[in-house]
């Protein structure tokens, strides 16, 4: 496993999610994606019932996913989470699916390298986190201060020429 960060989500694979190849369709990895970082916020304290009380919130700027391998129906995957960078107003994360074989390894099923900013809804602009959500931000760079940077970050698409 190349990631040692925490996981912050686990699911299986639902029949709604595969395409005519059997295998779940591109849009759902994000999906799953989505789901893990609406965890990863919550966790962090900026859930569905803060942002109701205060509107703040995020919206993600950007991300780079990489299909690494197929995953089918009813098959375990978690995601890890690992923080890359931040500063006040925005957190750039890296996440990776890690997918169950069922005899108790995991292969890497995908990755993706987001940038994400605190928003305030009311103005429908970036503000800065506020001090508790900075504060467990901080908590959490320090707590993975020793991992590596993931080496699939700031990847550029193109095709290879020799």
């Amino acid at each position: 496993m190349s990631n040692p960060a925490p996981v912050v989500f686990n699911t299986n694979i639902k029949p709604e999610w595969l395409d005519y190849n059997n295998h779940m369709n591109v849009a759902y990895y994000v999906l799953i994606f989505d789901l893990a970082g609406t965890e990863l916020v919550s966790q962090l304290g900026l859930s569905e019932a803060v942002t109701k009380a205060t509107d703040i919130s995020w919206m993600v700027l950007e991300n780079h996913i990489t299909y690494n391998n197929e995953v089918v129906l009813d098959q375990p995957v978690e995601v890890r989470c690992q923080l890359v960078d931040h500063d006040s107003k925005r957190i750039h994360l890296y996440f990776e699916m890690y997918a169950d074989n069922g005899d108790g390894t995991q292969y890497l099923a995908s990755t993706l390298e987001q940038m994400a900013m605190c928003v305030d809804l009311k103005s429908r602009s970036s503000c800065t986190f506020p001090d508790n959500i900075a504060a467990n931000i901080n908590a959490m760079a320090e707590q993975q201060s020793t991992l590596p940077r993931p080496e699939n970050t700031g990847r550029v698409i193109g095709i290879r020429r020799k």
